[in-house]
């Protein structure tokens, strides 16, 4: 059985009037795709973020800017050449902490060497 949160549709008609359709799927679509209190990710990938060449970008802003997963964004960072990695190593009996950033002009190459060559999937960059 699913259990579906409660949230109020869109119900302020004046007697007489018929309801918009529209808005009403699109009140029953977020009651179904809706995670409950994981929806954060969701809209933390939904932001728009005007890239600055003169800027280090964390993956958490990567993964906004190319519509990915945190996970999916790091782990393509780590592969990407000009990424700086300025964690903790790792120790004995101690994992290492990653803590990935990538300057603004090597993203923006990044992208357009992959607009560019959008057949090839390759993601590291030169």
């Amino acid at each position: 059985m699913i259990k579906i949160p409660r949230m109020p549709l869109s119900t302020n008609l004046s007697p007489g009037s018929k309801p918009d359709r529209h808005k009403v799927g699109r009140d029953i679509y977020e009651l179904l795709t809706n995670t409950g209190r994981h929806g954060y990710k969701q809209r933390l990938r939904k932001r728009t973020i005007k890239i600055k060449p003169e800027q280090n970008y964390a993956p958490s802003e990567v993964a906004a800017i190319l519509n990915l997963s945190y996970d999916a964004a790091s782990r393509l960072m780590q592969k990407m050449k000009g990424v700086v990695d300025s964690g903790t190593p790792t120790r004995r009996y101690k994992r290492g902490k990653k803590k990935l950033r990538i300057n603004g002009k090597i993203l923006l190459k990044c992208l357009r060497n992959k607009s560019r060559d959008w057949d090839s999937v390759q993601y590291r960059c030169p």
